[in-house]
């Protein structure tokens, strides 16, 4: 008798040594479980310090992520990345776009944000564009398309037609602005986010302010990209801006020296001589009346308001003040006129300014 009571408790010995042992194990393989899915989902595996961009074309593979991922460093441990990326089907649903990784961020976050296109806007800020080059060029850096798509549109006889422009002067149509748009956006779009922008811009009150002046969209454009390339203060815009006016009145040549630069692209000119006087074109308006084919520039908001609202007085010429200040100096007639250019001339050679 008491030998069968020692088998059954040397029974009960190995049989709770095994149920512990395998609680045991059940634990670590729970604990060990729990950490890699840690490591693997949640553990921030971002190694850049700063918010790091990532473009992705339209139509690229996994591999291109991946390879633009590597190249900026971005992760550190590229294994568990390709592992949650495989879970959640990535190489298969791969949206393009703009997009930034943040530092702390996981695999998953990471992945979750190129599979569901959780892309951030970029800003197409337009600034001192003077030509469709220009124009084309900065739409090429900030969105996907490259600015040898754009400049085609720009110089597309149908695309201009739709405005009632031409190639010379389609610029005017675009208002100066910071546009928030994704980056891919295709050029249609982009063009139609501009076109809303240009009619809410062209109100009933402003049409009716260029009527007033007998002047058009493009007229009105043109006009304020000089007056805006003439004018170093703000405050000074509504004075040019009337100058130019009283000399269309009158047929007067405009004589506005921001073209002749323009005509010869010469935009590092500091002074305007008489080899910028004697180039023929159809922006020199010295030797031609009228406002120029199209804008020298992309003037902005305030710019084409100082025409709209321009100021009435009866000067027909101004010159920079040749105290240097930055500031014009307004004539009635031509003799007081060429007594200030004469001053400013006589400055600009004792600073040595000869072109």
């Amino acid at each position: 008798m008491g030998i069968i009571v020692l088998n059954i408790m040397a029974k009960n010995k190995k049989s709770f040594f095994l149920l512990r042992t395998l609680i045991f194990l059940f634990f670590i393989t729970v604990v060990i479980g729990v950490y890699i899915g840690y490591t693997i989902f949640s553990k921030p595996n971002v190694a850049v310090e700063k918010r790091t961009h990532i473009y992705i074309p339209t139509d690229s593979t996994y591999t291109f992520l991946l390879n633009q991922l590597q190249e900026k460093q971005v992760l550190k441990e590229v294994w568990s990345f390709e592992i949650v990326a495989q879970l959640k089907e990535l190489p298969y649903k791969i949206k393009s776009g703009h997009y930034v990784i943040a530092p702390g961020m996981n695999n998953r976050q990471v992945v979750n944000m190129f599979r569901a296109g959780l892309q951030e806007p970029v800003k197409l800020v337009i600034y001192n564009i003077r030509t469709k080059e220009e124009f084309s060029s900065l739409i090429g850096r900030t969105i996907e398309a490259d600015s040898a798509s754009a400049i085609e549109v720009l110089n597309s006889d149908t695309f201009c037609k739709q405005f009632k422009l031409d190639t010379a002067n389609i610029l005017a149509h675009f208002i100066v602005d910071n546009y928030e748009l994704w980056w891919n956006t295709p050029l249609s779009g982009l063009w139609e986010k501009l076109n809303q922008a240009h009619d809410a811009f062209w109100n009933e009150e402003r049409l009716q302010k260029a009527a007033a002046l007998k002047m058009n969209e493009n007229e009105i454009v043109t006009l304020a990209s000089i007056v805006e390339k003439e004018a170093i203060f703000d405050k000074e815009m509504p004075t040019i801006a009337g100058v130019y006016l009283n000399r269309l009145k009158i047929k007067m040549p405009l004589q506005a020296d921001p073209t002749l630069v323009f005509a010869l692209r010469d935009f590092n000119a500091r002074r305007v001589l008489n080899y910028h006087k004697d180039y023929s074109s159809p922006y020199n308006t010295y030797q031609n009346a009228g406002l120029p084919p199209g804008p020298i520039c992309m003037p902005r908001k305030k710019s084409i308001d100082a025409v709209l609202n321009a100021e009435q007085h009866q000067y027909l010429y101004f010159c920079a003040n040749p105290d240097m200040s930055g500031y014009s100096i307004f004539s009635k007639t031509y003799e007081e006129q060429m007594k200030v250019a004469a001053k400013y001339r006589k400055k600009l050679d004792a600073m040595n300014i000869s072109k």
